[in-house]
Formats: C-alpha cells, sequence, structure tokens
C-alpha cells in the first residue's frame, strides 16, 4: 500500500504532494514501482496535527481521485479518514477501501456508511486523537490490551452490519504507543494473524524507528523500515503500508524468497 499524502503537515512528505500534478504524478509513480494500492490522506494523523474538518478533506480528496481513475481505473484507491462524511463522499466517486485510523471511534456513523458501501475497511487500533494519543500510551499488557481494543471495535462493526470479509486489522503502529510498546507489538504479530484477518501494518519512516537506529530525519529512516518490512513478511502480515515503494517492494521479494 503505497502512502500519498496531499497534506501540508505530514510527518515525512507534508507539503509536498499538495497541487494536483505532483499528487498525480507521485500516484502514477508508486503504481509503476510495484504498489498494488494506493491510500490517499488528506489529513495528518501524526501525534499533535490539528483536524482539518471533513470539507477540506473532501475538497482535497475528490479532484485527486477522479483523475487517477481517469489514469488508472482498475486501480483500487484507499482513502485515510476518520470521518463519514468523507468516507461516503469519495466511495461515491471512484474510492475503493476507508482506512480509517480511529477504528471507528471518532465518528459514530462510519461503520454505517461502510455497511451500507460493503467495502473493505482498515480498522486500526488508537487511542484518543493525534493530540492526546502519547498520553494514552498506558498499557497493562500491550499486546493483549490492543487484541482486546480491536475485537471490541470488530464487534461493534459487525453489529452495525459491517461483514467480517470487510475487516482489515491494523494494531495501530505508533499510534497511542511508546517505542517499547510498538517493537512488542512487532515481535508479537502472529497474536494478530492469528487473529483471521488480514493484517495491515503501518510503520513506515516513523517515530519509533528513528528512536531505535537514533535518526531524526524521517526520510533516512529507509533501511529501519526495511527491517520492519522483513519482520512483517515472515510473520505473514498482508499488507504493507509505505513511502518507498520500490525499496521496500525489493525487500518484500527477497523475505518471501527466503522464507
Amino acid at each position: 500500500m503505497a502512502i500519498v499524502n496531499i497534506t501540508k503537515d505530514s510527518f515525512s512528505d507534508g507539503g509536498l504532494f499538495m497541487d494536483l500534478p505532483s499528487a498525480i504524478n507521485h500516484a502514477s509513480l508508486c503504481i509503476k514501482q510495484g504498489a498494488h494500492i494506493l491510500d490517499i490522506g488528506a489529513q495528518s494523523t501524526r501525534p499533535g496535527a490539528s483536524e482539518i474538518g471533513s470539507e477540506i478533506e473532501i475538497k482535497r480528496l475528490v479532484p485527486l481521485i477522479k483523475e487517477i481513475k481517469l489514469l488508472h481505473p482498475d486501480f483500487p484507491i484507499s482513502v485515510d479518514t476518520f470521518h463519514h462524511s468523507v468516507a461516503e463522499k469519495v466511495l461515491n466517486v471512484g474510492a475503493d477501501w476507508v482506512n480509517d485510523i480511529s477504528g471507528g471511534r471518532h465518528d459514530s456513523e462510519m461503520f454505517n456508511v461502510i455497511a451500507e458501501k460493503n467495502c473493505p475497511y482498515v480498522l486500526t487500533h488508537s487511542r484518543g486523537n493525534s493530540k492526546t494519543m502519547d498520553s494514552l500510551a498506558i498499557y497493562k499488557n500491550v499486546v493483549k490490551d490492543v487484541k482486546n481494543e480491536l475485537f471490541n471495535q470488530i464487534d461493534l462493526a459487525l453489529s452495525k452490519g459491517i461483514n467480517d470479509e470487510q475487516i482489515i486489522i491494523d494494531p495501530g503502529i505508533g499510534f497511542a504507543k511508546n517505542v517499547d510498546h510498538n517493537l512488542t507489538l512487532l515481535r508479537n504479530l502472529d497474536e494478530f494473524v492469528s487473529m483471521n484477518y488480514p493484517v495491515l501494518i503501518g510503520a513506515s519512516r516513523k517515530r519509533f524507528i528513528g528512536s531505535v537506529i537514533n535518526e531524526n530525519d524521517p526520510n533516512k529512516r529507509i533501511f529501519g523500515t526495511a527491517a520492519v518490512a522483513s519482520r512483517c513478511v515472515s510473520a505473514g502480515v498482508d499488507i504493507l503500508r509505505v513511502h518507498d515503494i520500490k525499496q521496500i517492494s525489493q525487500v518484500i521479494i527477497m523475505t518471501k524468497s527466503i522464507i
């Protein structure tokens, strides 16, 4: 899954693809380099990010989705949003998936839209929001707690009419987790694979990688990201959400060949 951020303040690539031509070029390059799905986001979800609101998200997303679908009509598009109104709008203009980092917590109407549209839905574990999540990184047992909270949201999603086949789970690396929490989750990925839903991991260039390898620049964390990607492949993770498509595609191919 390729990351296409049309945001001003994303932690790694904020502001790079704000205009339509650059965003289209980036999306097309990701497809050429081996992406299987594009994940387009107009709202930064980095720690401390401010919410821009659903209207601005829609204004940014709709033109890009329409253009990509004209150029690549059969290529699947995921939209990274936690607003049901955004999800509904983008699905109506050609998006195929919704990637909700709140796991349905932010907007109680999200599950109703997903059920109605019958689309794939990435249900992510997180706590609080971008402003509060760091203060909520407190767990008795991070693996068990994250699994239990995921199951709670899954049960709620199913009760709203979403089907099991629509759900993809994401343990939420970096969302309300500190460095040790993230590493523990990565060591125990089998616990999430065994939940019998497809698993997505989004760790690309994230802060915890920088902490481990002592690299402040997110754009210089590719080797740390590659190590995480290799671990994910070996554990049976289904989807990797990454910035560096060409390089991580090679990591995936090589790791699969070894195991």
